[in-house]
This record gives structure tokens, C-alpha cells and sequence, in this order.
């Protein structure tokens, strides 16, 4: 099968859509973040990678509340399989915007890939807490419910309740809008998750790739 897409990748961060200043208006940061972009291509290099994570570490100095100088060091951190410092380093963004549930989801995902299952399991609990919060009081028309929902699942995964995980995500797709622009991405998000097991997310997480579910895999995980 092919490996899955996970919504909550370092690129679609939920907590990006909060109230963070992401740029900086200090030139000298904003050229050491310029530098580091063209690196992001070669994150299977491990010279590339700690020569990007040099540029955000001086541009973390300069500015210690850069928000995405941080979550663009976990991205290199995680292809170097420094998790611990990954972990603190999330931390740190957790700090920045403590009621971002992505970044309490990611903070578990690492955890579980550096097999501490304990304190994975607090930032579970802390961002499926953070996710009913806000979906109590959501329209399922706001343009974040969907990525809300998907992360509840993902949660409730890794806490042991795949069950009602993939129900929450059988209903999800079984209301999304008949809409075939709109459908056809979303669906096949939604269904790249379902019937997941806990290795498969940390897989999913630590090797992501964006590919087409084969038919037969869709239409059986549709039947179940």
C-alpha cells in the first residue's frame, strides 16, 4: 500500500493560521530564513540539513520568538532523526502559541518515534482536548473543520481508540459536498487515514509522500 498522506505535515501547521508573526522585519533574520529555503530540496542530505538548521539557529539568536524559524527546524531535525531535539524545539512552539493542537500532536508523534509512550500520550490527550473544544462550537462549512477532524482522528489513534477514529472519519467523508474539484482532494485525504494503525502515522509522519490511492484500497476502505 502506499505510504499515506498526513494532514497535519510541518507545511500546513494549524497554529499557521493563527495570530503569529511569521515575518520578520529585522533584514538580518529574513536573509538567514531566505538562505535555508533552497535547502529544503535535500533533506536526505545530512550536510544539507545541518547547514540549514545553522541558518535557523542564527536566526533564532537574533530573534528568539520567530515562530517559523522553529517549525522549520523541526523539519530538519526530524530528517536528521534528532527527535529529542526535535521535542524541545516544539516545545518552544508550544510556548509561542499554547493553544495550537497541531503543535501538541506533533510534540506526541515525536515522543511515540522516540518511544517515550507517556508523555506522547499527554500531548495527545492536550491537543484532542484543544480539537473538541473548538469543533463544539465550529460549523462543519468552516474552511478548518475538516483538518480539525482528521487531527482528532489522528489523535485518537495514538491513543489506542482506532474504532471510533475511523468512524469519526467514515462520517466525515461520507458528508463531504458532491463536489468533484473540492471532493476528489479531500476524500482521498480523509480516506489516506482511515483504518491507520499507530506505526502506520509514525510512518506516514516521518516518510510522507502525497500519492494516489490504487481504486481497490478505496473502495474497500469505503465498504467498512
Amino acid at each position: 500500500m502506499p505510504k499515506l498522506f498526513i494532514i497535519f505535515l510541518f507545511a500546513a501547521l494549524y497554529s499557521c493560521g493563527q495570530e503569529v508573526k511569521k515575518s520578520e522585519s529585522d533584514p538580518n533574520v529574513a536573509r538567514l530564513m531566505n538562505q535555508f529555503v533552497p535547502l529544503v530540496s535535500f533533506l536526505d542530505n545530512p550536510d544539507s540539513c545541518r547547514k540549514a538548521l545553522s541558518f535557523l539557529d542564527s536566526a533564532t539568536t537574533l530573534n528568539n520568538k520567530c515562530f517559523s524559524c522553529y517549525q522549520n527546524k523541526i523539519m530538519f531535525l526530524n530528517a536528521l532523526k534528532e527527535h529529542k531535539k526535535a521535542i524541545l524545539t516544539n516545545d518552544t512552539l508550544i510556548m509561542l502559541v499554547p493553544g495550537a493542537h497541531d503543535l501538541y500532536l506533533t510534540g506526541g508523534i515525536l515522543c511515540e518515534i522516540n518511544k517515550d509512550t507517556i508523555s506522547a500520550a499527554r500531548y495527545f490527550q492536550k491537543s484532542l482536548v484543544i480539537c473538541n473544544t473548538v469543533l463544539d462550537t465550529m460549523s462543519k462549512t468552516h474552511r478548518d473543520y475538516v483538518m480539525l477532524v482528521t487531527n482528532k482522528a489522528v489523535n485518537l489513534v495514538m491513543l489506542d481508540e482506532r474504532a471510533q477514529a475511523n468512524k469519526i472519519l467514515k462520517d466525515l467523508y461520507d458528508s463531504q459536498p458532491d463536489d468533484p474539484e473540492y471532493a476528489d482532494l479531500i476524500k482521498k485525504e480523509i480516506l489516506s487515514l482511515m483504518n491507520k494503525s499507530k506505526a502506520d502515522l509514525r510512518e506516514g509522519w516521518m516518510n510522507p509522500k502525497k500519492e494516489m490511492m490504487e481504486p481497490e484500497v478505496v473502495e474497500q476502505i469505503i465498504s467498512n
